[in-house]
């Protein structure tokens, strides 16, 4: 038989160890607890997260609509041969000159994959022209047009702009303007796919008269010198319009344009001062041109474009 006091201890002990054993649950259930909330709180802020960041890039990007459009080089060709048909006999040799150019020209063409139809819509690019006058660096401006300075990247990553030319000089009707990015020279060529119109902001409005405001006519909008803008053929009579593709012109001098061309960037001041040599080389007219719309005389060669991001 044990003593009392054996009995007491054991029973001391017993009660020190099943208190022992409902604080160790205790703790775990407390423990348990603050797991299951912390599984909560970390998947509430990850969603959270996400979805914020989704905000967040949506905002920094734009949606673009590219659209199919082969050079119908058939079309144009029939078009000029029904022309020289028409043409008064002391004109005709100078038209079938032209018909053998375009002819000749549409060999050139070429195509390139359609871009991206996702972009960022903030900041710059570098892009250069390597040319036969030296290096012509521009700033591209994702803000001003997201999806036309996309599609100038993925032309000039894809070398559609490779062994080109400038290949049109004008100073008509005061707009002063380099004009390039078609291999076949004719104004006519383009990669096989046209990009959204995105009017520029922020110009300033050139002189309109009263009586062409009178007939509903918009005024003019100025183009400072050095901007590059994407040349389209935009017809708003003839529903025409997202006509822009490769083809790019360099504003020479500060002019005021009728239709609204997006502006993708602008060229620093070392490359104006080799646009500046050609458009001092003068205008040759060509074949089709005038003596104030027509071939640089003084030849710019893109030899290679290059991206730097």
């Amino acid at each position: 038989m044990s003593s009392n006091e054996e009995r007491r201890d054991a029973a001391r002990r017993k009660l020190e160890e099943r208190l022992e054993s409902e604080r160790r649950a205790a703790r775990q259930r407390r423990l348990t607890v603050i797991s299951l909330c912390s599984v909560a709180v970390l998947a509430a802020v990850a969603v959270g997260g996400y979805f914020y960041y989704r905000h967040w890039d949506d905002q920094r990007h734009t949606a673009c609509e590219y659209t199919k459009s082969p050079d119908n080089w058939v079309e144009i060709i029939k078009s000029l041969e029904q022309r020289v048909n028409e043409a008064p006999a002391d004109k005709r040799a100078d038209a079938e000159k032209y018909l053998a150019f375009v002819r000749e020209a549409s060999k050139k063409g070429g195509t390139s994959p359609m871009p991206a139809d996702r972009t960022l819509n903030t900041g710059t690019v570098d892009w250069t022209l390597n040319t036969g006058l030296g290096a012509i660096p521009i700033t591209l401006d994702r803000s001003s047009a997201p999806c036309n300075v996309n599609a100038v990247i993925s032309l000039t990553q894809n070398h559609f702009y490779d062994g080109t030319d400038c290949y049109r000089l004008t100073k008509a009707n005061g707009a002063n303007l380099l004009q390039c990015g078609d291999p076949t020279r004719i104004g006519a060529g383009g990669p096989g796919w046209t990009s959204p119109d995105e009017n520029p902001t922020g110009l300033k409005d050139g002189d309109v008269s009263p009586q062409m405001l009178q007939m509903g006519m918009t005024p003019p909008q100025i183009y400072p010198r050095g901007t590059v803008a994407i040349i389209n053929q935009n017809d708003e009579q003839q529903g025409l319009s997202h006509t822009g593709s490769s083809r790019f012109m360099i504003v020479t001098k500060d002019s005021p344009l009728p239709s609204p061309f997006a502006i993708v960037g602008k060229v620093s001041d070392d490359g104006m001062k080799i646009v500046d040599k050609v458009v001092a080389g003068g205008i040759d007219p060509g074949l089709s041109g005038t003596a104030d719309n027509g071939d640089p005389k003084t030849p710019l060669d893109i030899k290679t474009a290059t991206i730097s991001e």
